[in-house]
C-alpha cells in the first residue's frame, strides 16, 4: 500500500526523493512523524514511521518500522518497506458506537525503482504479492465484529510524475489477481456473514492533473481533473449470512468488467459494463434457489458540472441485455407456462444538451430540492424493452424552451409496439390482470395508435408550439 500510493515521488537522490515524499504526504493531509533518519553511505534509512490523517470522525495511522532509500549509482533510486506494517483505523459517528479496526499489511520483495527529474518523476513497481488483514477490535458497544482479507498478487507497472503548473501524474498498473475474504458476527442477535470473493487479471491506467498549491480535502467530491480506466477479467464473489429470519447465499460471477471515470473542473464521464453475468440467491423468503445471467450489462453518464450560459451536451445510457432466469423464478410467476422464455431487454439511449444554472458539486446545488439545470435538446437515440413475447421501441428528439421556468418541449417521438395485446390476454388468463384494466388499456391504445401489422402499432406524439401536443396527428392536449 504505501509504494503503491499516489503520494509516490522521487528525485535522483536519496535525501531528495524523502524530501518530496514528504510534502505530498502533507499535501495529502497526513502528519508525518519518525524516529529517526540516518544516512550511510548509499542508504537513507527512515525508521518507525508514522502516518496519521484525521477528517470527519474517522482516523487513520500506518506505521512502518522501516523504510529504505538506496541510491543505486545510475540515477536511480531504490525504495523498500518493512515486510510487516501496521495500522490503526478509527471511526466515530452519531448515535453510533465507535468502531476500531487493527489492521496488518505483508509483503515481500515489493520494490519501487525511482528515476527521472524534479520535474519529470517515473517509477517501476514491482510486488510479488500485498496482503491486508483487518479485524475490528471488540470493545463495549461493538456489535459486529468483522475480518477482512484482502490479497493483490503479481503487481507491477509504471508510475510518472511531471512538474508543470502543478504536478501531471500517470499510471499504467497490472494486477494478475485480487482476492478478499470476510466475515463477521453480531453477538446480539446471533447474525453472521462470510464473503469470499476473487477478481483475476485488473489493469488500470489513470492520468491527473493537480492544481499548484493543491492541498486534499477531504470534503471535495472531485479532484480537479482525473481520467481512469479499469478492466478485469473474470470475478466471482459467494456471501452466506443468518440473520432472525434464516440463512441466506448468494453467488455471483461475471466474465469481465469495464469502468472508465473521467472528472474535470467542467464535466464528468462515468461508465461501467458487464460481460455474461450471473446470479445465484437463496432466502428464506423464496420457495428454492434462484437465479440469473445477463449477457451483458452498461451504465454510461456523461454531462458538465460547472455553471455556464450556454448548454453543454451530456448522454445517458442504460443497456441490460439478455436476461434469462432460471426455471425456479419462473415457476413462483408462470407456473402454466403461458409467457415465453424469451430473453429480456432494456435499453435506453439518450442525449442532448443541459446547462448548470450554478456549480453541481458546491453546497448551494446539494441544498436544491431539484437539480439544478436547464434541459436544452434531448435526443431520444433509442428506446427498446422486449419482455416476455412484447416489444416496445422508440426514437425522438426534442427540445425545450426553459422562458418561463418550465421547460415546454418541441418535437416528436416515434414509438412502436408489438406483442402488446397477446400479453395482456395472457397475464388477464393468468390472474395477474383483471379483465377491466385491459380492456381500458387496449382501449387507449386505439385512440393513439396506428395498427401496423398483427398485433402491431406505432404511435407519433409530437409537441407543438404553446404547449400542443398531437398523437397520430390528433389532438390531446
Amino acid at each position: 500500500m504505501l509504494l503503491g500510493t499516489s503520494a509516490l515521488h522521487a528525485d535522483v537522490s536519496a535525501g531528495e526523493v524523502w524530501q518530496a515524499w514528504l510534502g505530498q504526504y502533507r499535501a495529502a493531509g497526513y502528519t508525518v512523524t519518525s524516529k529517526s533518519e540516518t544516512q550511510s553511505g548509499d542508504t537513507l534509512t527512515i525508521s518507525e514511521l508514522a502516518l496519521t490523517q484525521s477528517a470527519d470522525g474517522a482516523t487513520f495511522k500506518l506505521m512502518v518500522p522501516e523504510l529504505t532509500l538506496r541510491e543505486m549509482g545510475d540515477g536511480t533510486v531504490e525504495a523498500r518497506a518493512s515486510q510487516e506494517m501496521t495500522a490503526e483505523a478509527n471511526v466515530t459517528a452519531p448515535d453510533e458506537p465507535p468502531t476500531e479496526m487493527d489492521i496488518k499489511i505483508r509483503q515481500a520483495d515489493a520494490v519501487a525503482i525511482i528515476s527521472g527529474t524534479p520535474e519529470n518523476l517515473a517509477y517501476q513497481l514491482t510486488a510479488p504479492e500485498i496482503v491486508v488483514e483487518a479485524e475490528q477490535v471488540a470493545g463495549e458497544g461493538s456489535a459486529q465484529p468483522v475480518k477482512i482479507s484482502l490479497a493483490a498478487t503479481g503487481l507491477s507497472g509504471a508510475y510518472s510524475v511531471v512538474q508543470e503548473a502543478g504536478q501531471k501524474i500517470t499510471s499504467d498498473m497490472k494486477l494478475s489477481g485480487v482476492k478478499l475474504i470476510a466475515s463477521g458476527d453480531d453477538p446480539q442477535n446471533g447474525g453472521s456473514f462470510a464473503l469470499d470473493a476473487d477478481i483475476a487479471d485488473v489493469k488500470m491506467t489513470a492520468a491527473a492533473e493537480l492544481p499548484p498549491g493543491y492541498k486534499f480535502d477531504p470534503n471535495t467530491a472531485v479532484p480537479p481533473a482525473v481520467d481512469s480506466v479499469v478492466t478485469t477479467g473474470a470475478a466471482h464473489l459467494s456471501l452466506d449470512a443468518k440473520d432472525a429470519e434464516g440463512p441466506v447465499t448468494l453467488k455471483s460471477a461475471s466474465e469481465s468488467t469495464r469502468i472508465e471515470a473521467k472528472v474535470t473542473a467542467g464535466e464528468m464521464h462515468y461508465l461501467t459494463a458487464a460481460q455474461n453475468s450471473r446470479i445465484e440467491m437463496a432466502t428464506p423468503q423464496l420457495p428454492a434457489e434462484v437465479s440469473a445471467e445477463i449477457a451483458a450489462t452498461s451504465f454510461e453518464i456523461g454531462m458538465p458540472l460547472a455553471k455556464a450560459d450556454v448548454a453543454s451536451p451530456f448522454v445517458g445510457k442504460v443497456a441490460l441485455e439478455g436476461l434469462t432466469v432460471s426455471e425456479g423464478v419462473w415457476a413462483m410467476i408462470d407456473p402454466g407456462q403461458q409467457l415465453p422464455r424469451d430473453p429480456a431487454t432494456l435499453i435506453v439511449d439518450l442525449s442532448g444538451k443541459m446547462r448548470p444554472t450554478m456549480d453541481l458539486f458546491s453546497a448551494a446545488a446539494e441544498a436544491q430540492p431539484m437539480p439544478p439545470v436547464e434541459i436544452e435538446a434531448l435526443d431520444i437515440n433509442r428506446v427498446q424493452l422486449t419482455l416476455a413475447g412484447a416489444e416496445l421501441g422508440g426514437k425522438g428528439a426534442l427540445s425545450f424552451d426553459n422562458a418561463t421556468g418550465v421547460p415546454v418541449p418541441l418535437g416528436a417521438i416515434d414509438l412502436s409496439l408489438t406483442g402488446a395485446n397477446g400479453l395482456m390476454d395472457k397475464l388477464t388468463t393468468m390472474g395477474f390482470l383483471p379483465q377491466d384494466q385491459a380492456m381500458f388499456a387496449k382501449m387507449m391504445l386505439g385512440l393513439y395508435a396506428v395498427p401496423t401489422g398483427a398485433d402491431a402499432m406505432s404511435s407519433k406524439i409530437e409537441f407543438k408550439e404553446g404547449g400542443q401536443i398531437l398523437a397520430n396527428g390528433q389532438r390531446i392536449q
